[in-house]
C-alpha cells in the first residue's frame, strides 16, 4: 500500500526536532542495542492458585459409561468451580478423559483431559464412542456454556454477574451533580483529534492527538507532512502550558501518555517517517517513543529496531512505574529485531524501560492473527494490568472460544514489577469482545471497560445484551476475583474508551447513539455522541451526561487531577450544544474539558 494513502487510513501524529537517538545515543537508553541478541521473552501464563467461586450448574451429577455404569460421582473441579467428571476412559497417552456433560452448538458432548491451555484453562475435546465402546475425541474451540442465557431486564440496571466477591460499603457522600469548569479546543481547519490525558503533579495534564491541520494551533507545520500528531501540555485551569508537535515525510502518530516520577512526559505511538530522529527502521511503521521535559523540551526519542523485511511494531499504550522508568505495551508483525523468531506469529508485547530508558525487560504473548496489548496501567506497588486484544485461537491464546470468524476477544493480565505473571483472564462470547482501558484501582484490583457484540446469543461472561453494540465494565480484585460487572448502553451502538478511579467511585467515557436505559431521558445530539458517566464503587450510576451536538462526537480519554476535578479528552464535529464554540465546521476538531462533582 502506498505509504500516503497508509497514513491518510490511519490519521494520527507530531513536531519536527533535532536529537539523534533510535537507541544509538549515548545517554539514554544506551544499552537497547545490546537487547538484539536475545531472544524474546515468552510470557509464561501459569495456572490460577485462587479457585474463582462460581455456581455449579453442572448438568449431571456423575458419568456413566455407554452401559450406564457409574464411573465418577465425586468430579474434579475446573478453574471457575464447575465440577466436571471422570469417564473412566483414557485416551492413548494414558491422560484420563472427563465429561463436562453439556453439549457444544452443534449437540456434540464436551470433553476434557483436565490439560491446561498457556493462560490456565481447561482444553476441550468434542468425543464418540466407536463400536469397541472406546472414546474418541476432536479438539475444538467450543466451551461449556455455563450461563443463563435470560432475556434482560431493560428497565432494571445490572450490576452483578453470577460470579462475583462483592465490595465492602463505598464512600459516605453521595455525588448529586456534575458540572462543567471549561472546554478548549485544539487544532485546525483540518482533522483534529484528542486520545488519551494523563494528570500531571502540577494540577495540570497532559494529551496527545493526531492532525491533519496546518493552520491554527498547528501553524508552521510543513504542508509535505502526511500527518502529524501534538504532545499538549495543560494548567489546572484550561490554560495551554506548551505544546510539541512532530511530523515527517510519512505518518507519525503518538496515541497514549504518561508523566513520569520525575515530571518527564513520555508518548508512545509508531512512525512511517524516514526523516525524524527516530526514523522508520523497517518496510511499514516502527513502534516510536518520545520522551520531553516537564517544560515540552524533547530529551529522547526511540524508535524500534528492525530491518526493511518486516512490516514493523505499533505501540498502543504507556503508564508510569513507581521506580521512575515506565511500561509499554503493542503489537509486533516483525519477526526480527526484538522479535527476531522463525515464525510468523504475531506478538503482543509489553517492554519495561528504567528510569534511563534502557530496557529491563519484555514478555510477549503470540498467535497467527492479530494480537495488541491495547492498554496498560500501573498501581503503586509496581503491579501491571494490561488488556491483550486478539483474534488468534493458536500459539498462547488456543484456549479462547470462537464462535464466528474473526472476532475479537480480550485477555486481561495482571504482571508484577519484574514482568512475572499473576494471573489472567478471557474476556470472550459469542461476538467481539474488545476491552481497550484498564484503570489499576487504589485497593490492589483493577477495573476494565470495553464493548462487546453477541452472535446467536449472550454467552462466555456475558448473559444478556442490550443493543447492537454494548459497553462493559469489570472491576477485579486483586486475586482476579469479579466484584462486579455492568453493561453501560441502550438499544443502540455503545463503547467505552476511557476509565479512572475517583474517590468514592469510577468515571467511565465513551461513544453512544443510544438514548434509553442507560441514556433514557438525555436528548441525542447527533450521528453519535461522546457521554461520560459516574459510578459508585458498586457500580451503580450517580451522574450521566452527553457530550453532544448536531454532528458526531466522542469522548476518547479521562482522568482525575489533584483536586478531584475530572478532565475528559475528545473530538468533535458539532459546533452547537456542548461545543458552542469550536470551529469544527463539520471536520474533527479536538478538545479537552473539565469537570467537577458536587457532593452530599
Amino acid at each position: 500500500m502506498n505509504k500516503k494513502i497508509f497514513a491518510f487510513v490511519l490519521a494520527l501524529v507530531l513536531v519536527v526536532i533535532s536529537f539523534s537517538a533510535c537507541g544509538n545515543s549515548k545517554t539514554p537508553g544506551t544499552k537497547n542495542d545490546d537487547e538484539l541478541e536475545k531472544a524474546p521473552d515468552t510470557l509464561g501464563i501459569v495456572t490460577d492458585e485462587d479457585l474463582v467461586k462460581a455456581e455449579d450448574v453442572t448438568a449431571i451429577t456423575g458419568a456413566t459409561d455407554p452401559d450406564g455404569n457409574v464411573t465418577d460421582k465425586e468430579g474434579i473441579l475446573d478453574k471457575k468451580g464447575h465440577k466436571v467428571y471422570s469417564t473412566g476412559q483414557k485416551d492413548s497417552a494414558g491422560n484420563l478423559i472427563y465429561t463436562t456433560g453439556k453439549v457444544t452448538s452443534k449437540g456434540d458432548v464436551l470433553y476434557t483431559k483436565n490439560q491446561l491451555d498457556s493462560f490456565g484453562n481447561l482444553i476441550y475435546y468434542t468425543g464418540s464412542y466407536d463400536s469397541n465402546g472406546k472414546l474418541n475425541l476432536t479438539p475444538t474451540t467450543e466451551k461449556p456454556d455455563y450461563t443463563t442465557n435470560e432475556k434482560p431486564n431493560i428497565n432494571k440496571q445490572t450490576t452483578t454477574t453470577t460470579t462475583t466477591v462483592g465490595v465492602e460499603a463505598g464512600a459516605d457522600y453521595k455525588i448529586t451533580d456534575v458540572k462543567r469548569d471549561f472546554i478548549q479546543y485544539f487544532g485546525g481547519s483540518g482533522m483534529d483529534l484528542f486520545y488519551k490525558v494523563d494528570e500531571c503533579a502540577d494540577g495540570g495534564f497532559v494529551t496527545v492527538g493526531y492532525s491533519q491541520s496546518y493552520d491554527g494551533d498547528y501553524s508552521g507545520s510543513s504542508k509535505d507532512w502526511a500527518g502529524h500528531t501534538a504532545v499538549v501540555k495543560y494548567a489546572a485551569d484550561g490554560t495551554q502550558s506548551w505544546k510539541y508537535i512532530l511530523g515527517g515525510d510519512s505518518e507519525v502518530s503518538l496515541t497514549d501518555v504518561a508523566e513520569l516520577k520525575d515530571k518527564s512526559i513520555v508518548a508512545v505511538g509508531h512512525t512511517m517517517a524516514t526523516d525524524i530522529d527516530a526514523p522508520l527502521q523497517s518496510q511499514g511503521v516502527s513502534a516510536l517513543i518520545v520522551r520531553l521535559d516537564k517544560n515540552g523540551k524533547l530529551i529522547w526519542m526511540y524508535s524500534f529496531p528492525g530491518d526493511e523485511t518486516q512490516n514493523g511494531e505499533f505501540l498502543s499504550s504507556v503508564d508510569a512505574t513507581p521506580d521512575g522508568g515506565f511500561v509499554v505495551g503493542g503489537k509486533a508483525v516483525s519477526s526480527a529485531g526484538f522479535f527476531k523468531s522463525e515464525d510468523d506469529s504475531i506478538k503482543a508485547f509489553i517492554f519495561k524501560f528504567d528510569k534511563n530508558c534502557n530496557i529491563k525487560w519484555r514478555q510477549t504473548l503470540a498467535g497467527s492473527m492479530s494480537n495488541n496489548f491495547t492498554a496498560i496501567s500501573v498501581n503503586d506497588d509496581g503491579d501491571i494490568y494490561a488488556t491483550c486484544v486478539t483474534v488468534s485461537t493458536d500459539g498462547d491464546f488456543a484456549g479462547i472460544t470462537y464462535f464466528s470468524s474473526l472476532t475479537k476477544n480480550t485477555v486481561l493480565v495482571k504482571l508484577d514489577k519484574n514482568g512475572k505473571l499473576q494471573w489472567s483472564h478471557y474476556l470472550e462470547g459469542t461476538g467481539n469482545s474488545e476491552y481497550n482501558t484498564v484503570y489499576a484501582t487504589s485497593d490492589g484490583g483493577c477495573i476494565v471497560g470495553g464493548s462487546y457484540t453477541v452472535s446467536k446469543k449472550a454467552d462466555g461472561i456475558y448473559s444478556r445484551t442490550y443493543g447492537k453494540s454494548d459497553g462493559y465494565v469489570i472491576r477485579y480484585n486483586a486475586k482476579g476475583d469479579v466484584c462486579w460487572a455492568r453493561i453501560v448502553g441502550g438499544s443502540g451502538v455503545d463503547y467505552i474508551n476511557a476509565i479512572t478511579e475517583i474517590d468514592g467511585g469510577f468515571v467511565v467515557v465513551g461513544q453512544t447513539t443510544s438514548a434509553d436505559l442507560d441514556f433514557k431521558g438525555e436528548q441525542a445530539g447527533g450521528k453519535e455522541d461522546g457521554f461520560v458517566m459516574y459510578l459508585n464503587e458498586k457500580g451503580h450510576t450517580t451522574v450521566k451526561m452527553l457530550l453532544d451536538g448536531e454532528e458526531t462526537d466522542s469522548a476518547t480519554g479521562v482522568c482525575v487531577l489533584n483536586d478531584g476535578s475530572v478532565v475528559v479528552s475528545g473530538w468533535t464535529k458539532s459546533d452547537d450544544s456542548n461545543f458552542k464554540n469550536s470551529k469544527a465546521d463539520k471536520m474533527n476538531q479536538a478538545y479537552v474539558t473539565k469537570f467537577t462533582a458536587e457532593k452530599e
